[in-house]
């Protein structure tokens, strides 16, 4: 005789292997590569931002073209009742356009923001260190946001 847990592990395993599929896997995303002409880097952070939006949209588009422009800025944070500086934030933005090469019609213009904050306390190489790495790292989620923003606008438009 099957236990009760037995019996709900079963049914829940029979379940789950129905066959759902996830609406944003990699097999649709794979169908955006070679639709969106990405505009070249200038900066370092450009540069950044342009690797991680190839690595999802490829090289070469040839019906879209997608504009950027990224600016940073750092602020000091949480300071001492003497003025030492212990954490610095780095706010990071990116407006962005896509456009259809076709019929040069503008289909998304947006701008997203983000934050980050390292520590500016030990060594000036760790402080180096993790500054550069928080820059890195907002840049990298800006350009995520900015590429599921326009996969989502290019899947919607059905192609």
């Amino acid at each position: 005789m099957l236990s009760f847990k037995k019996i709900i592990c079963a049914s829940l395993f029979f379940i789950s292997a129905c066959g759902f599929t996830p609406l944003y896997t990699h097999n649709n995303s794979s169908n955006l590569i070679g639709q969106v002409s990405i505009t070249g880097p200038n900066t370092k952070n450009e540069f950044i931002f342009y690797s991680k939006l190839i690595d999802r949209f490829g090289d070469v588009g040839d019906k879209y073209i997608l504009d950027y422009e990224i600016s940073t800025s750092k602020e000091d944070r949480a300071l001492n009742f003497d003025g030492t500086v212990h954490r610095i934030e780095i706010f990071g933005s990116v407006s962005f356009k896509l456009k259809d090469r076709k019929n040069d019609t503008e289909l998304l213009s947006d701008k997203e923001e983000m934050y980050l904050s390292y520590s500016n306390s030990g060594s000036t190489a760790a402080v180096l260190n993790a500054e550069r790495t928080t820059n890195k790292q907002l840049v990298v989620l800006l350009a995520n946001k900015v590429a599921d923003r326009v996969s989502l606008i290019i899947v919607e438009m059905g192609s």
